[in-house]
């Protein structure tokens, strides 16, 4: 590992196992914004094989991280300055052959920027880009609700309708059916939701009231992701209620709920603020296909 500690030069060095409490240290400057990134790391504890932690350096520091997810497809860049991203984005560009054809670009919104602009260069666009809101909510500014004791983890025999109101998520959020662009891998992650428990559900007579999920979970932060109500069913409360009651029971474990939600969706973004979310930063996400049907990239609504 290169470290360049007396010259200033920036290096880029694939981290390991015996990097993790410099790692740990440069996320934990932001526990809630890298709750993603630091889940990641305390579960695999960078030796993961499928799955690529670099980190940027400049005088012997961490100045910027890039995960590859070469089996999820996940693209998480960190960073802050021109420079320091255009380094990241460029790596993205040299290691494009590790990660699937379907990958997804996650996280601040100028390294997502930058990612997609070096790839542009490459001629490989994203088929659906999206500029969105990083929302946080600290323990004690939830605002006040009547209690859902209706909403459980989905559990194995919740195969089928988490399959069914996560694919009509998808298709509104994403503009794709994963029932059709991936089904298997789209079945097996289904299948992980229900038996990991980290999909919860709210069912009444009429069927599906509100889903959501938790992606990290860590003492300083839960992300939540994957908020839905089916259409038919909006407008009436339903999820507010519903987030509010998951989002209690998350800040018993974390200190802060935080979630990341598309600019453009306004009723969203006004329920977040109205349960007591704050708008922590500028996000983005860019969903690229590079297999034969990719169509060419568009900015969402």
């Amino acid at each position: 590992m290169t470290l360049h500690r007396d010259t200033g030069v920036a290096s880029l060095d694939r981290l390991g196992p015996a990097d993790l409490v410099e790692t740990f240290g440069y996320l934990d400057r932001d526990p809630v914004l890298n709750v993603y990134l630091l889940a990641l790391t305390l579960r695999d504890a960078l030796g993961q094989p499928r799955d690529e932690f670099w980190a940027l350096r400049r005088e012997g520091e961490i100045v910027g991280l890039l995960h590859l997810g070469g089996q999820s497809g996940a693209v998480l860049p960190l960073g802050e300055g021109a420079d320091r991203l255009g380094m990241l984005a460029e790596h993205v560009r040299a290691r494009l052959s590790f990660l699937p054809t379907r990958f997804q670009v996650i996280g601040p919104r100028a390294a997502v920027q930058a990612v997609v602009e070096r790839l542009g260069r490459a001629d490989t666009h994203p088929r659906l880009l999206r500029d969105q809101l990083y929302m946080g909510l600290e323990r004690g500014r939830l605002t006040p609700f009547e209690r859902l004791p209706e909403l459980r983890r989905a559990c194995p025999d919740d195969f089928d309708l988490a399959y069914e109101s996560g694919a009509l998520l998808r298709a509104e959020e994403l503009e794709e059916d994963p029932r059709l662009n991936d089904p298997f891998a789209y079945a097996k992650r289904v299948d992980e939701e229900c038996r990991d428990g980290c999909t919860h559900l709210w069912q009444d007579d009429l069927g599906l009231c509100f889903r959501a999920s938790v992606s990290a979970l860590t003492p300083d932060a839960a992300q939540v992701s994957g908020v839905f109500t089916p259409p038919e069913r909006r407008s009436r409360g339903l999820a507010r209620r519903g987030l509010s009651e998951l989002c209690l029971r998350l800040l018993e474990r974390s200190r802060s709920v935080c979630l990341f939600v598309n600019e453009f969706n306004a009723p969203a973004v006004a329920l977040y603020r109205r349960l007591g979310f704050m708008t922590l930063a500028d996000w983005g996400s860019a969903f690229y296909d590079t297999g034969p049907r990719s169509p060419g990239g568009r900015r969402g609504r």
